[in-house]
């Protein structure tokens, strides 16, 4: 059975599931042309939920036949005092592989997030990531998933792109509507807080990991 709480923190009540909270309000996440990314800009969850999670960037989705050079990652966290962090530092690494998962380690840097302020891992030459890679946030410092990352709450409609795994092998979607929750558990959370229907729509939303290129 998941944990489950119903709580608030200042302006943002918030709902806790396995690892996963819904904010009451969305955050306003800002970005610039140099980036590349897959949120939409509006964070409505934070999770601690695996121990590696990742994007999967395709080139295709943005310049179709170009490669990139990554000069810096960007990383959006929320600390949650309810559920502190046992760790600020996480690993910040780059990989390529295609949809079936990353493949060879390009890059890893040593990163400490901070709350709701963009984190950034700079790479003092510039990675050449081809025209399929992934980012990935690695918790292995921490005992359990922390620090939390951000995420937005519309799906996709290229296909699945930020996923997380415990063990790296299996890479599953995100999908913070169904974590931890079955239709019946679902009706009785609802019923016992008088609480809205998760607003996430079936399938996967997008981490706030973005990259930006060498010029």
């Amino acid at each position: 059975m998941p944990a489950i709480a119903s709580f608030a923190l200042g302006l943002l009540p918030m709902i806790l599931i396995s690892g996963t909270v819904q904010l009451e309000s969305p955050l306003s996440i800002g970005g610039t042309d140099e980036l590349i990314a897959y949120d939409d800009g509006s964070a409505y969850w934070l999770t601690w939920h695996g121990t590696y999670r990742g994007v999967w960037f395709n080139l295709d989705d943005f310049w179709p036949g170009s490669s990139w050079q990554a000069d810096n990652t960007e990383f959006w966290f929320y600390h949650l005092s309810t559920y502190p962090w046992d760790t600020s530092s996480f690993y910040a690494e780059v990989y390529n592989g295609d949809v079936n998962g990353p493949v060879t380690q390009l890059d890893q840097t040593s990163v400490m997030a901070a709350h709701y302020t963009p984190v950034f891992a700079s790479y003092s030459i510039p990675i050449e990531c081809g025209d399929q890679f992934w980012v990935i946030v690695n918790t292995e410092m921490s005992s359990g998933g922390w620090p939390s990352i951000l995420s937005d709450n519309t799906p996709q409609t290229n296909g699945d792109h930020s996923f997380y795994s415990y063990d790296f092998i299996e890479w599953i979607p995100w999908v913070p509507s169904t974590v931890g929750l079955g239709k019946t558990t679902w009706g009785a959370i609802k019923t016992f807080y008088d609480i809205p229907v998760f607003r996430s729509t079936p399938g996967c939303c997008d981490y706030f990991i973005r990259t930006s290129a060498a010029y």
